[in-house]
């Protein structure tokens, strides 16, 4: 019956909980206490207590006896033996790190000059690991000064050496150690290494030389170019609207097509022309096309039929396209050199002009070094609008000129 009055009232007895109960501190908090219990024990303490701290510990007090007692020379080896461990497990910051405290002492006052010289040299390596070559040509230096006929030393050195393209250098240190110790086969192969960098080196070298020479020949080609077409007008100058300190900077230069991002004009030296990078603007839609190379001997109407608005573009409407050849005007903006927003004026270009002699029209004006055209459907309201506003700005312009302020009469 107890069973069935349990099933009928839905209730059910807790379930047992197996095991011991979860402890109510977290992991961190057990991994703190574990490392401060251990810290009183003196076999796994990182640092020693001070004096007083009031520890009354015979283990930690016999521990800072033997810091303090030991021999430099003792304390030197056993930090050798440290950074020897590190360096074979690959821990070489590690290493050179034990290496420069074991350097610390002053072994040198007791006559422990191997022990110094080895000291230097496992540092050398260390950072040769590191690729810390200046590092190891300072360390294999300093040993030579102690142990003058140390192949070890001058193996190391050649290979830091090599590292940094230091090919003559790396080849005496390697003559001097074979002369040490003829059947060196590290001393060896470090040379051979050395000859073969130092001539891969002098390809590179020679690469970029070669690349240096032809960019510059082409260069100046393009410059000729381009100084050849006296119509063609730049602008470089920031105008005050695009700078707070109104120092606008203007020059009409034939070099003011070299651009930052690389992208400007290119002389095809097979016909001598010149291939611009020109934009198509096209406001109602606000979209442009970029054609990376327009030979100047082209039509827009060319450009445009074949290739910019050779399909129709994706924000045309499809069922009443407009953006095609034979329902276009093309107009370039003209604003003077050194000339402000509200100076610019919309100017209308034919279709059937070749590039050449658009960029040769006395007022386009080429900025930063691509030339742009906007392009808008014929019988349009938007096409209206955009002349409108431009044929006001103008008609503003004029009227603002004929008044004269009465401080200047």
């Amino acid at each position: 019956m107890a069973d069935t009055d349990n099933a009928t009232t839905g209730t059910a007895p807790a379930p047992a909980i197996i095991g011991p109960e979860p402890s109510p501190i977290s992991s961190e908090e057990r991994r703190a206490k574990l490392e401060k219990d251990l810290s009183r024990i003196p076999l796994f303490m990182t640092q020693l207590p001070d004096a007083g701290d009031g520890e009354e510990n015979a283990a930690v007090a016999a521990l800072q006896t033997l810091v303090s007692d030991e021999p430099p020379e003792q304390m030197a080896r056993l930090l050798k033996d440290e950074g020897n461990v590190c360096f074979k497990r690959g821990r070489f910051a590690d290493a050179a790190t034990a290496y420069t405290n074991a350097l610390t002492y002053e072994i040198d006052e007791i006559g422990e000059s191997d022990l110094r010289v080895s000291l230097l040299l496992n540092r050398a390596a260390a950072n040769l690991a590191l690729q810390n070559h200046g590092l190891v040509l300072r360390d294999c230096a300093d040993a030579l000064r102690i142990r003058p006929h140390s192949p070890k030393a001058l193996y190391r050195a050649a290979r830091a050496c090599v590292a940094l393209d230091k090919f003559d250098e790396a080849d005496e240190c390697c003559r001097w150690g074979l002369g040490l110790d003829p059947e060196n086969k590290d001393l060896k192969a470090v040379q051979t290494q050395a000859v073969d960098a130092r001539a891969a080196h002098e390809a590179r070298v020679r690469r970029r030389e070669e690349r240096d020479r032809v960019r510059v020949e082409a260069r100046d080609k393009l410059r000729r170019a381009v100084a050849i077409r006296t119509g063609l007008t730049f602008d470089v100058s920031r105008t005050a609207d695009d700078d707070d300190d109104c120092s606008a900077r203007s020059r009409t230069n034939p070099a003011a097509w070299e651009t930052e991002d690389g992208r400007q004009v290119s002389l095809d030296e097979s016909t001598g022309r010149l291939l611009w990078p020109v934009v198509f603007v096209y406001p109602e839609a606000k979209q442009s096309d970029l054609v990376e190379r327009f030979d100047e001997t082209r039509t827009l109407r060319e450009m445009l039929r074949d290739e910019v608005l050779a399909h129709p573009p994706p924000w045309d409407s499809p069922s009443r396209p407009k953006y095609s050849v034979d329902n276009i005007d093309a107009f370039f903006i003209h604003r003077p050199v050194g000339g402000l927003d509200r100076d610019e004026r919309l100017v209308r270009i034919g279709l059937d002009t070749c590039l050449a002699s658009a960029l040769d029209n006395e007022k386009y004006v080429i900025r930063d070094g691509v030339p742009v055209f906007i392009v808008l459907p014929r019988n349009d309201p938007f096409s209206a609008s955009f002349i409108d506003r431009y044929r006001k700005l103008r008609l503003e312009q004029d009227a603002a000129r004929k008044v004269v302020p009465s401080s200047k009469r």
